[in-house]
């Protein structure tokens, strides 16, 4: 019998591709990009990767996330404007329009806790995570955030989702994750987890392309 429900973040919940929120932003301001931006964005995701975990307070995650658009903007070409840029975006990280919502997300998470499921997030993300839940307004659906690097341990370490499921109060065998990349499917299932694939940009035929379908593998 399944009694919780665990969320990966970016992209699952929020939309994370860059096509959603920066190259908006840019227009408004009478840029494009003059490089690839999925490159650019490749390459910057890998690197936010590879230090969010030492970013364990607003401070250091804040300067993570400036240095995080600093490269993508200049990885687009745009590093005459990159400095100025991220401090734009790093001094708005609390407004909502740069956390775009993946469609049917609220919707979701309100019937499953309808429902009765317990709910957590499992997330690779820095100290910012709990604030951004709360400007969205997702936060108040969760009854536990497992962030990396609050944890101190980053998917697909399965003691992340082990956090998650002792502090629901459920087990292994109990919970599903929903998550969009291979580190989700890995940690889930080292977890004892089932895990569910999604994929909101429609590109792996293999994932579920509409959050709604989740509801549909649960009873």
């Amino acid at each position: 019998m399944t009694r919780a429900v665990l969320f990966d973040v970016g992209n699952t919940l929020i939309l994370a591709s860059p096509r959603f929120w920066l190259l908006p932003f840019l227009e408004e301001r009478g840029l494009r990009p003059r490089k690839d931006p999925k490159a650019a964005a490749l390459e910057a995701f890998r690197f936010y990767e590879e230090n969010h975990l030492q970013a364990k307070d607003l401070a250091t995650a804040l300067a993570l996330w400036r240095e995080f658009h600093r490269r993508l903007f200049a990885g687009m070409g745009l590093e005459a404007e990159a400095e100025a840029l991220s401090q734009e975006l790093v001094e708005n990280w609390k407004n909502p329009r740069f956390w775009p919502l993946v469609p049917g997300a609220q919707e979701v998470l309100s019937t499953l806790k309808e429902r009765g499921y317990a709910l957590a997030v499992v997330s690779n993300w820095d100290a910012t995570l709990p604030e951004i839940l709360e400007v969205v307004g997702l936060r108040p659906h969760f009854h536990h955030l497992a962030v990396s690097a609050l944890s101190g341990v980053a998917k697909p370490d399965p003691r992340l989702f082990q956090e998650a499921l002792e502090a629901l109060g459920v087990a292994p065998e109990e919970a599903v994750h929903v998550g969009d990349s291979e580190a989700d499917l890995l940690g889930a299932k080292g977890a004892g987890v089932r895990p569910l694939l999604f994929d909101p940009l429609g590109q792996n035929p293999e994932a579920l392309h509409h959050l709604e379908r989740v509801l549909d593998f649960l009873p």
